[in-house]
């Protein structure tokens, strides 16, 4: 019987310290902050207002993309800190390797009106789309 006591016991201290890596992982998966203790805002929340373009850039197409005639859109996510720049870019639906490039690059130029919180800027995740279009 103690036999069985100590191996019930190793069972519930092998699954506790499973239990914090895998919670430790899962938390360093989220966003990195830019600063200690920045909070990222992923939704509007009462007394919240959306980030708003205020300089825009349009990318390039790529010669390659135009010669296969590739069109369509890419999604991406990105964070717009406090002070309107972008960072963290990332691709979410990918259209093509040099366009979902292009775009990265071009997004990340852009500048915004932050959102704000209760009338002070916040950083937040919000989600854009560039479109490649020939015409």
């Amino acid at each position: 019987m103690t036999n069985s006591r100590s191996r019930m016991r190793l069972v519930l201290a092998l699954s506790s310290a499973v239990a914090i890596l895998l919670g430790a992982a899962a938390s360093s998966a989220q966003d990195a902050p830019a600063k200690p203790g920045e909070v990222v805002y992923d939704r509007l929340l009462p007394g919240m207002t959306h980030p708003k373009v205020v300089h825009q850039i349009e990318p390039d197409f790529s010669g390659r993309a135009r010669r296969k005639k590739i069109q369509g859109t890419v999604t991406m996510s990105i964070i717009v800190t406090p002070d309107g720049k972008v960072r963290d870019a990332q691709v979410v639906n990918s259209l093509d390797k040099d366009l979902d490039k292009n775009a990265l690059d071009c997004v990340a130029k852009w500048q915004f009106e932050p959102g704000t919180k209760d009338g002070q800027p916040v950083a937040m995740r919000i989600y854009v789309q560039i479109n490649f279009h020939l015409y």
